[in-house]
């Protein structure tokens, strides 16, 4: 290569690098920045996990000092602070999202252990510190917020390969442990790990279906053959919870394509691929079989009132738990704070078989409903609810079925009191709602 054309490719080089380095130097290039770090730890990373939410704030909290700056050209931080807070508090949405850290909150008049209740209250921070960044994040546009989605496929992938790597190399033995009830290891939560994997699944056939690509049109063809793999793979991890989101997901998708006039008779295939593809992963998967052998032994064992050491059985149990509990008390509930007490001592008087090691209630409405009775029902049921009534949002794919994805999670797990539960659900309504209202304006700006 001539001397003049390796220093022009250099110079090029040196160029781009400085382009991308500024481009990370601004609230839009830190929120990418985050949102792709976030998407990458969530399964991985606790500590990584947390840096990326608090680099959101940062991001919101340095685009509201920039619009200060543009009233006041000598605001500093705290003026950016303020600001912040008063675009947070005229946003009807984000403010009903924090009563989700208020429930449990205001429960500390009536809670004894207030050890267990600051690690409750703790765990919930993010329903103000993420609506308060999210009020003020820079406004990306809709192929920004789809690329953070599409490294979520493949970070998915990477990990689903790890997963499948492993179960290849401890076969006998990981089989053998389904048997007794333990899942396939996965980092970190396998229901966690399993929900994501079914978020990975609808947003890549959704990329793949709007025709998105990072670089080159062929990407479009792998990221199929991706998706393809990650719906594979959530039969063989078969953890029910994941599948049932999964199917309940797909069903709605195509009740939303039969009802389209000019989908029906590919919405009626797919339907038949829904119906078939179960049927055809218990017969060829080991892993499910295991599992759905052991739901049958599990429930047999529940029935017989010998189920103390069975997963399912101590599920149906915390329920039953759950609810004499919150009778006690039906308005405020018996504190956030003494729900592990409470549940031991009841498991000690009505349940003996259960009591050596009793599960929390299974359940994130009764888990509310123990804790904060009616009252943090109420606000917990605003707040799950505010998101829904953003008209773009609730119109877009992703967000609506993400929604009943969540639904079906609290059916069966206490998601919002972990802190990979909080992070996941309020990310993904956050972003898909940013999402659903960038393409509603893209939308109208094209079509004027």
């Amino acid at each position: 290569m001539p001397v003049a054309d390796l220093r022009s490719t250099i110079s090029a080089l040196e160029s781009l690098e400085t382009r991308n380095y500024k481009q990370l130097l601004t609230p839009s290039g830190l929120t990418l920045f985050a949102a792709a770090l976030l998407v990458s730890s969530l399964m991985t990373a606790p500590f990584l996990l947390s840096v990326s939410m608090w680099l959101l704030v940062a991001a919101g909290l340095w685009q509201a000092t920039v619009s200060a700056r543009r009233v006041h050209p000598h605001a500093h931080l705290l003026h950016g602070l303020r600001f912040a807070f008063v675009r947070f508090f005229q946003s009807p949405v984000y403010v009903a999202l924090s009563f989700l850290l208020l429930a449990p909150a205001i429960s500390y008049f009536w809670s004894e252990n207030t050890a267990f209740w600051a690690s409750q209250v703790r765990v919930r921070i993010p329903f103000f510190v993420l609506p308060l960044a999210f009020a003020n994040l820079p406004a990306l546009s809709s192929r920004q917020y789809q690329s953070v989605l599409y490294l979520l496929v493949w970070v998915m992938l990477l990990l689903s390969i790890g997963v499948g790597i492993n179960f290849i190399l401890h076969y006998d033995t990981i089989i053998a442990d389904l048997i007794h009830g333990r899942p396939v290891p996965v980092p970190r939560n396998h229901i966690r790990f399993n929900l994501l994997l079914v978020t990975a699944i609808l947003s890549g056939g959704w990329l793949w279906k709007r025709g998105f690509y990072w670089r080159y049109p062929w990407e479009r063809t792998v990221l199929a053959l991706t998706v393809l793999s990650l719906f594979v793979m959530i039969h063989l991890l078969s953890v029910r919870s994941g599948l049932a989101a999964l199917y309940i997901a797909l069903f709605y998708t195509i009740a939303l394509g039969i009802v389209s006039a000019g989908n029906r008779r590919l919405s009626i295939l797919a339907l038949v691929v829904v119906l078939a593809a179960p049927v055809i992963a218990y017969q060829t998967m080991p892993s499910l079989q295991q599992r759905i052998g052991y739901m049958r032994y599990d429930w047999e064992k529940y029935r017989q009132n010998q189920g103390g050491t069975y997963s399912d059985a101590q599920r149906w149990v915390s329920l039953e738990i759950g609810i004499r509990l919150w009778m006690r008390d039906p308005l405020l509930g018996i504190g956030a704070g003494d729900l592990p007490i409470e549940v031991q001592m009841m498991a000690n008087d009505h349940y003996p078989s259960y009591s050596l090691d009793p599960r929390l209630p299974h359940n994130q409405f009764i888990y509310i409903l123990c804790g904060t009775g009616l009252l943090g029902l109420c606000l917990s049921l605003i707040a799950l609810f505010a998101p829904l009534t953003v008209r773009a949002a609730r119109r877009f794919y992703l967000f609506a079925v993400f929604q009943i994805m969540m639904f079906v999670s609290f059916l069966v797990e206490y998601t919002l009191e972990t802190a990979i539960g909080v992070a996941f659900y309020l990310f993904f309504t956050l972003w898909f709602m940013q999402l659903g209202q960038a393409l509603a304006v893209e939308k109208t700006a094209k079509s004027s």
